[in-house]
């Protein structure tokens, strides 16, 4: 695909994120003006912005039952039960493991790495007024080796995985927060890592703004390691988000992030983007990403684009069906000899997990392959149900082609490289199923498997195998 159809496609995805925006305020406005107004059960989504930077506190206005919110293996626990004046307590304990076979695509499923990792992760808030809020996540993983393709030595980890102290209430609806915090969006498409920073939020009614700077492992994560901690990015991140939202379920978001890799001094690539999300007509759900990236790295000028759009129809009855498709496209460089980079690189701290219509995120490129939105075309369509409220499984199918063909997929968790003789990299199926239904408790099952294409020309017709099992029961 070249430069011109990207931009093009660049600016279509620009028009269709305000004609959707004018698209579902109007649905809403019509809903509204016809159906009775009712009150809104503790389930439904605030029209608000909710809290404008994380808070895991007992005055965080969270309700203390179960999470009603997707399972998100990422997200820290809640300081909900009291100890003591202005101290709280939470946490949760887990059990995740993963058997990953085949990864070299050499014909033989027997050969595999699996790791079985108990978790223990308590949380500590201290509140000693309206103003201040100091926040504590440590964690301890001890992973276990079931079986192993290399001998590697499992270590045992202590790691900060937050502490951040909260200012608010100083200013109406404004907060500052210093220290080590969860960065994330809609999509986990820019941000799903804990990092080093000082951010500053601001909400008015439906408008939010966020503001930070920020690094990975500026302090040692791990507490049990006496020497640093290698961070193969090395960025400081300096990052603006302004989100509006409108109506019930829908927004859209503007963001500008510069990374200066400092370390290094190699790379400075500046991003420029939007997003957008919520509902269309009734049950119709849209999500839509676009970005540029421009900058320099070792000396070349950084030139890429990006889009990934899709839609979820979910329909009422009997398991609540639900039919997915999307499209996401990373440019490639098809002249790594000029002095030019045309390729599209995400942050280096993205996740690409969100879910469609269940009850558990799942990484939506790719549980096996899971590659990062470089020189890449991602086709996807998938099924699902939901035959309990709280229960869902979810059927995904992925078709991979390169931009460019290359010998290289970048992010893959593959060990073995393309030829770059072809574009078609494969396919991939994944189910997910996940199941909130017992308070407390939330589990999730994943099953992938990787069909590789012509592009892995010696062994295309052998594929890659994933299986994860994550349990947790939070106490809060």
């Amino acid at each position: 695909m070249n430069r011109k159809l990207a931009r093009q496609l660049l600016q279509i995805a620009t028009a269709c994120a305000l004609w959707l925006t004018t698209v579902s305020y109007a649905a809403e406005e019509a809903v509204d003006r016809t159906v009775q107004p009712s009150i809104p059960s503790t389930n439904e989504t605030s029209p608000s912005n909710g809290q404008i930077l994380p808070t895991y506190s007992h005055s965080n206005g969270q309700p203390a039952g179960p999470l009603i919110e997707p399972f998100d293996p990422n997200a820290p626990p809640r300081a909900t039960i009291p100890i003591g004046p202005n101290l709280f307590w939470g946490g949760y304990i887990s059990l995740e493991g993963e058997t990953d076979r085949n990864y070299n695509l050499k014909s033989n499923l027997g050969e595999a790495d699996t790791t079985l990792t108990p978790i223990l992760a308590p949380a500590f808030a201290y509140e000693p007024n309206q103003y201040l809020q100091l926040y504590v996540n440590p964690t301890l993983e001890i992973p276990i080796a079931v079986e192993e393709i290399e001998d590697r030595s499992q270590t045992t980890e202590l790691n900060m995985n937050l502490a951040y102290l909260t200012v608010k209430n100083v200013v109406p609806g404004a907060r500052m927060q210093v220290g080590r915090q969860r960065f994330i969006d809609s999509r986990r498409w820019l941000f799903n890592e804990n990092m080093d920073a000082i951010r500053l939020g601001y909400q008015f009614e439906q408008f939010s703004l966020e503001l930070s700077v920020s690094q990975l492992n500026l302090v040692q994560r791990n507490l049990l390691r006496r020497e640093g901690e290698e961070d193969e990015e090395g960025f400081v991140n300096y990052y603006a988000y302004a989100d509006y939202k409108f109506g019930k379920k829908n927004h859209v978001g503007l963001f500008a992030l510069y990374q200066d890799q400092q370390r290094l001094g190699t790379a400075q690539p500046i991003y420029v983007g939007l997003q957008s999300g919520g509902r269309l007509f009734g049950d119709l759900k849209y999500w839509l990403q676009t970005a540029i990236v421009r900058g320099s790295n070792s000396g070349n000028s950084i030139r890429g684009e990006a889009i990934d759009i899709g839609l979820t129809q979910v329909f009422k009855g009997f398991l609540e069906p639900s039919l997915t498709i999307g499209y996401a496209y990373g440019t490639g460089d098809s002249n790594p000899d000029d002095k030019v980079d045309a390729s599209f690189r995400q942050t280096g701290f993205q996740g690409n997990s969100d879910k469609f219509n269940g009850v558990a995120r799942f990484k939506y490129y790719g549980e096996v392959l899971d590659p990062r939105l470089t020189n890449l075309m991602v086709f996807t369509g998938g099924v699902g149900i939901k035959p309990f409220s709280k229960t869902s499984f979810d059927l995904v199918y992925h078709y991979y082609l390169q931009d460019h063909a290359s010998t290289r997929i970048r992010g893959s968790d593959l060990s073995t490289d393309p030829a770059g003789l072809s574009k078609h990299v494969g396919s991939e199926v994944d189910l997910v199923a996940g199941y909130q239904g017992i308070p407390h408790l939330q589990t999730k099952f994943i099953i992938g498997y990787f069909f590789p294409g012509k592009a892995f020309n010696e062994s295309w017709h052998d594929g890659a195998f994933l299986a994860s099992v994550l349990l947790r029961y939070n106490f809060y």
